[in-house]
């Protein structure tokens, strides 16, 4: 395209109104002038010629005059028309990109990667093709944490390590207009933010664009973008990212889900290894060494038969005591292990019935007291892990208290059922104890509390040498979420979008609990 400055130099600066105005001119001068010599008289005249000459200078210098603005307006017409092409290949790619990540976004179950592309949409979103290229465009997803309801930075872009750390109440200025209007927000010169002037990767942004994380009627968070240029952003960009946003928040929550039913599978799948590994115990403590006995005293008695024939009846009767003891084990091993009892009448019946079993088999005093509206407030998954914890209870106060009684009291208490197993034995130091268990694995108290945490419970224990041991579990009523009670403590570090996650998965797991029941 000609510049002013090319035009000045090629002594070319007249409007094109000129230039029309000059070959009309230089036209009639030229005809007057050929005129003018076809009707000359005297040969020596030349006042033609000069009239015909400049004529067809002025012709000619303002046809040249024209052909150059032509050229002008069509090198502009051509330069508008790339970039109106190249714009249109920006969109087509901008929108192609964003197409890419909100498909990435609703198909993968990565945290890492959602958080991610929700931050490379902001860049891909800019208004102008150039910007896309500004691949260091300082944007951050922060998110509401649980335990101190502040916005923490979760993932970031172009902030600064100290940024990372930064937490904000969002409360006030951008912030807290878009998270009390739930809708996008566009500012400028977060220097003077009540709340972003902390942030240092924003502070030579010029513009910011703010974007709330929201599901139904709740808050998790907030989408910041920011840019060094003014006006970066725009209404119709806002709502593009709005729309970002709000597949963001859902694809975050079903890669929560998905984690949290995954760690859940893994601890059941944990819980009943360790269910297999205390069978096995069992097994090797009690019926197998009974029956190995049984199997010695056999080949004793064969041997006693042909030197004290006698003799033989006493010991076939110690062989017989011995056998029924360990039917006996047997037996009740195949109710703990599988009470049906429990699915049939509850776990009233289920209780005073292991405490039945355990005066039978192993002579060991069970008291058990369950109030008659605990069967009414919790389901049926809930009383199975109660049952499992008593049993695991039971066990370690015969083997390893040496208690003469048992205790076993279930009563509500506010929203929660309260299971208490009480015993009279020797007690233990705790510290030492949980040492113990530490180093050896997930057995006893250890694998109680697992199985307590399965159904949102908390299970704690008082013991003292020489003083019993009192284990108590406190057990959120059916419909009561572990979260919201004084004795379930939220993970430090956990989201709001994670404990929504979270209530699914205790919704889904109770559903399929009681249709396993």
């Amino acid at each position: 395209m000609t510049t002013k400055r090319d035009e000045q130099r090629s002594g070319i600066t007249l409007p094109s109104m000129v230039w029309v105005a000059l070959l009309l001119i230089g036209l009639v001068a030229l005809a007057v002038g050929v005129v003018m010599l076809l009707r000359r008289t005297n040969p020596a005249d030349n006042v033609p010629v000069l009239v015909a000459g400049a004529g067809g200078l002025l012709t000619a210098a303002a046809a040249f005059g024209l052909a150059r603005k032509v050229t002008s307006l069509q090198a502009q017409v051509n330069k508008a028309e790339r970039a109106r092409r190249a714009d249109f290949r920006a969109t087509q790619e901008r929108s192609r990109s964003l197409y890419e990540l909100s498909f990435l976004m609703g198909n993968t179950l990565k945290y890492e990667r959602i958080l991610d592309a929700a931050l490379e949409a902001g860049r891909l979103a800019l208004r102008s093709a150039e910007d896309i290229e500004n691949r260091s465009m300082p944007s951050a997803v922060l998110l509401f944490q649980a335990d101190d309801n502040l916005l923490h930075v979760v993932s970031s872009r172009r902030l600064t390590r100290s940024d990372d750390s930064v937490t904000l109440p969002g409360k006030d200025g951008l912030l807290g207009k878009a998270l009390q209007a739930a809708e996008p927000v566009i500012g400028e010169n977060p220097r003077r933010d009540p709340e972003l002037q902390y942030v240092i990767g924003f502070q030579h942004c010029k513009s910011l664009l703010c974007i709330p994380l929201r599901a139904g009627f709740d808050n998790f968070g907030v989408l910041l973008y920011a840019s060094e240029k003014p006006n970066a952003f725009s209404a119709d960009q806002a709502d593009l990212l709005t729309t970002v946003g709000i597949q963001a928040t859902i694809a975050l929550q079903n890669s929560l889900l998905y984690q949290h039913l995954r760690d859940e599978r893994d601890k059941i799948v944990e819980v009943e290894e360790d269910a297999r590994k205390k069978l096995a115990r069992d097994l090797h403590d009690g019926p197998t060494q009974t029956i190995a006995a049984i199997a010695m005293r056999m080949s004793y008695i064969i041997k006693l038969y042909q030197k004290s024939p006698q003799m033989v009846p006493d010991e076939l009767r110690k062989v017989e005591d011995l056998a029924r003891k360990t039917t006996k084990e047997i037996r009740n091993m195949l109710f703990t292990l599988r009470p049906l009892v429990l699915e049939t009448h509850g776990i009233t019946v289920a209780l005073n019935q292991l405490a039945e079993k355990m005066v039978e088999t192993y002579n060991q005093n069970v008291n058990v007291t369950v109030h008659p509206d605990v069967e009414l407030i919790i389901d049926h998954h809930q009383q199975g892990v109660i049952f499992y914890i008593v049993e695991e209870a039971i066990n370690n106060a015969r083997k390893h208290a040496q208690a003469s009684l048992i205790r076993i009291q279930v009563f509500p208490q506010g929203d929660y059922v309260v299971v208490q197993i009480i015993d009279n034995g020797k007690g233990f130091d705790m510290a030492g104890v949980s040492e113990g268990y530490e180093n050896r694995g997930s057995l006893g108290m250890v694998n109680m509390r697992e199985r307590a945490e399965l159904i949102d419970g908390v299970l704690k224990v008082e013991s003292k040498p020489g003083t019993g041991t009192i284990i108590t579990v406190y057990i959120p009523k059916r419909g009561v979420p572990g979260e919201s009670t004084g004795y379930l403590a939220v993970p430090r570090g956990t989201t709001r979008l994670a404990l929504a996650a979270s209530e699914r998965v205790n919704r889904i797991g109770s559903e399929q609990q009681q249709r396993r029941w």
